[in-house]
């Protein structure tokens, strides 16, 4: 480490603590970011079992301090002693009985470095003890928080900002002091940010009133009353409001300035996965495998996601890997390129490895310059061809000289590169592979979800395990499954996934009138996933585009026969001896239909397919062969860097680096812009169409001839009104009342 000075100051509050501390401490000591001071303040604690726990920490590490009041002097004095002895900006507050998630000072750190325009950054928390529930509140709500506090002590504060305030206030000693403080900061105009992930354990007591008798709901009334009468413009509308996010579409100056700091020990081989999100599909568990390989090999994986999601599988990789960072919930993206450079000189990568990043990829030639000695490769499932004109193996063709080697998921995608220009030798195949112990047939299993589900022995199942998004075909799903019911076919049909469609697809199922006979799962979690696909008869999917799927390895190790669509390199894996792959040129519909009928009429044909399937994975598609393979690649591309560095790359001026930087970041931010603003657009654009039904189903449709009619009589009517007058008007009446008969009330009718 370049520098053992902290970066962070963390400050505790201790009082006659007991076993409990031991936790926090050890939450403190696991941090991600270890270049901390820690500052502990014991408020005078009498216990004597307290001060013999508080004696292991008192000069146990160089970074711990602890600073005893003689007496007790309450919460607020002991928070002030402790923010007036830190030595760094940024100052981590955390009670002596709370619990912090190992990334949480890293995230903060890095929140406020990159976001001067807040005073504190707090995080969601989990409430855990007498109580055990997920709380959201925090500083993201605003102006809530003069009605209540909903902010806890877990956060990260600017000293200087809490100098300039004034600090706590210590005549408050019985709770609130926090609120009190947080409303004389914003009547200040400073305010915090909330970064939208769990990262603190907030820890409930069965009564927090018999210690801290202000929480009460009369203590409480009475505080917001106070600030009400002395900070009256905080609840006309002048809560400070900071900006999270501001592009600046014509110049963004970028740093690329990152700290050299947090240099942490490793003793094993380090792998950087770079995804786009974490979220529920085929790829994101090839990656949860993959982490698991490795792993077992001997690794440490570091993940980073780099897109805007919902990342429903957040919790998953968080299972799986040693850290894991989402980007867009802590950082600007114009600091991607200086975060990741410090992360990847914190934990000393030894490869990086990237899978469907978009902004990823557009990062690749700075991280190239900035790191010429570290192996960089890529992984690719399958070309899009009406995306991006080959979706990310197109972005892997043109960013190839960052890349020492790209892997394919199948044969079919590594000869598409190579017609585009690739380099063969830089391509290797390795076939996503699974687990056949974790997937496999199991009698057992079938029975207790069959019967959790509602679905007896002998009805025939039908599963969709995928994204609900356009790639996917779910609504050819939909109109598949009527194709069967119209057949008089029996069956039922589980859909597991989420996405954007899900709504157009309910519509579908109601249109073709089999919404009855399917059960929409949601996103399942992947431990449930192998009882479902025990629990089923077939394997569907439809996809437009596919490597080979992720499910169709799992359905196969199942023992499930597969229909799915002949795309991609699927013909790789399914044979007919275990499913059909139908083409989705002509007619698909009725070819999908006429091989669901067969098999749902066949339970012989069933089986028998789906006993070649699973003989077909443990014979050439496991995950260990996968692991194989790709940390050979990972090893290979580590041992051509070293040979070759530095004599094949060309080092790149500093100045360039930043140049391409900021082009990159611009081109990232607009791009995320567009995004924003496409979705915004969209939501108007459904607004309209909604409010003009409604408007519609109101005022009766008029035929064209009607307006033709109304522009007609406009012409007409001076001359009418003359012949009116020399009374030859009933004539006339009678020809405007034949015309209006036949080109109106004719149409009517």
């Amino acid at each position: 480490m370049p520098s053992n000075s902290p970066v962070i100051s963390i400050v505790t509050y201790y009082y006659n603590n007991d076993g409990l501390f031991h936790q926090t401490a050890e939450s403190i000591l696991g941090q991600s970011l270890q270049q901390w001071e820690w500052i502990i303040v014991n408020d005078g604690s009498t216990d004597q079992d307290a001060l013999k726990v508080l004696e292991r920490y008192r000069g146990s590490d160089p970074r711990i301090r602890v600073i005893d009041h003689p007496e007790n002097r309450g919460l607020s004095a002991a928070r002030n002693t402790g923010l007036s002895c830190a030595q760094c900006e940024y100052v981590l507050l955390v009670d002596s009985d709370d619990l912090l998630e190992p990334t949480a000072a890293e995230k903060w750190w890095w929140f406020l470095k990159t976001h001067p325009q807040f005073a504190f950054v707090d995080s969601y928390h989990v409430a855990f003890g007498a109580k055990n529930y997920l709380w959201t509140g925090g500083f993201h709500e605003g102006a809530l928080n003069a009605e209540r506090n909903r902010v806890s002590m877990l956060c990260m504060i600017r000293k200087s900002v809490w100098q300039s305030v004034g600090g706590f206030d210590e005549n408050i000693r019985e709770g609130l002091e926090d609120w009190e403080f947080w409303m004389r900061c914003a009547a200040q105009g400073y305010w915090g940010a909330t970064i939208p992930e769990y990262l603190a354990w907030y820890r409930i007591r069965d009564d927090h009133t018999d210690r801290w008798s202000n929480l009460t709901e009369s203590r409480i009334e009475e505080f917001r009353a106070r600030f009400r009468e002395r900070y009256p413009h905080l609840y006309a509308g002048g809560f400070p409001d900071p900006p999270l996010n501001h592009y600046d579409l014509d110049l963004t100056l970028v740093s690329l300035d990152y700290p050299h700091v947090n240099h942490l020990s490793k003793s094993r081989p380090r792998l950087l996965l770079l995804l786009p999100w974490l979220v529920m599909g085929g790829a994101e568990r090839f990656a949860l495998n993959l982490i698991d390989q490795l792993k077992r090999r001997g690794w440490q994986i570091t993940v980073v996601a780099t897109a805007s999601a919902e990342h429903g599988w957040w919790h998953e990789f968080a299972q799986h890997c040693e850290d894991l960072f989402v980007l867009p919930n802590f950082l600007p993206i114009k600091d991607y390129p200086r975060f990741l450079s410090y992360l990847i000189e914190s934990r000393q990568f030894d490869a990086l490895l990237l899978q469907g990043s978009h902004e990823g990829y557009r990062l690749l030639p700075v991280l190239r310059s900035l790191f010429p000695h570290l192996p960089m490769a890529d992984y690719l499932h399958f070309v899009t061809p009406d995306w991006m004109h080959g979706g990310f193996p197109r972005l892997s063709l043109l960013y190839q000289d960052c890349l020492d080697v790209s892997v394919t998921s199948c044969e079919q995608v590594r000869q598409w590169m190579i017609a585009e220009g690739a380099n063969p030798d830089k391509l290797k195949v390795a076939y996503i592979g699974v687990d056949p112990e974790i997937w496999k047939p199991d009698p057992d299993l079938r029975s207790r979800v069959r019967a959790q589900l509602g679905i007896g022995p002998e009805d025939v199942v039908i599963l969709y395990a995928a994204r609900l998004e356009v790639q996917k075909q779910p609504l050819l799903l939909a109109k598949i499954l009527g194709e069967l019911a119209r057949r008089g076919l029996s069956f039922r049909a589980w859909v597991a996934g989420e996405g954007s469609l899900k709504g157009e697809l309910e519509a579908a199922l109601r249109e073709n009138q089999v919404q009855d006979w399917v059960r929409l799962l949601g996103e399942v979690p992947t431990s449930q996933m192998p009882g479902l696909m025990a629990a089923a008869d077939i394997f569907f999917l439809p996809s437009q585009s596919e490597g080979i799927s992720q499910a169709i390895y799992e359905a196969m190790a199942c023992g499930l026969p597969v229909v799915a669509s002949r795309v991609g390199g699927q013909a790789e894996l399914v044979t007919s001896e275990c499913g059909v792959l139908i083409p989705l040129e002509g007619e698909p519909l009725t070819a999908f239909a006429e091989v669901m009928e067969n098999l749902i009429r066949n339970p012989q044909l069933r089986t028998c397919l789906g006993q070649f399937g699973r003989q077909r994975i443990l014979q050439s598609f496991t995950l260990a062969h996968m692991g194989d393979v790709i940390e050979s690649e990972l090893r290979g591309a580590i041992e051509h860097r070293k040979s070759s560095f530095p004599s094949s790359h060309e080092l790149v001026d500093q100045r360039n680096i930043q140049r391409l930087a900021q082009s990159i970041v611009e081109y990232l931010q607009a791009r995320a812009y567009a995004r924003v603003t496409e979705t915004q657009l969209s939501g108007l654009e459904k607004r309209f169409n909604s409010l003009y039904k409604d408007y519609a189903q109101l005022v009766e449709p008029r035929p064209p001839s009607y307006w033709f009619y109304l522009w007609l009589r406009q012409l007409l009517l001076p001359l009418f009104g003359r012949l009116k007058a020399v009374n030859r008007g009933g004539f006339w009446l009678r020809i405007k009342e034949m015309i209006k008969s036949f080109l109106v009330r004719g149409q009517r009718d």
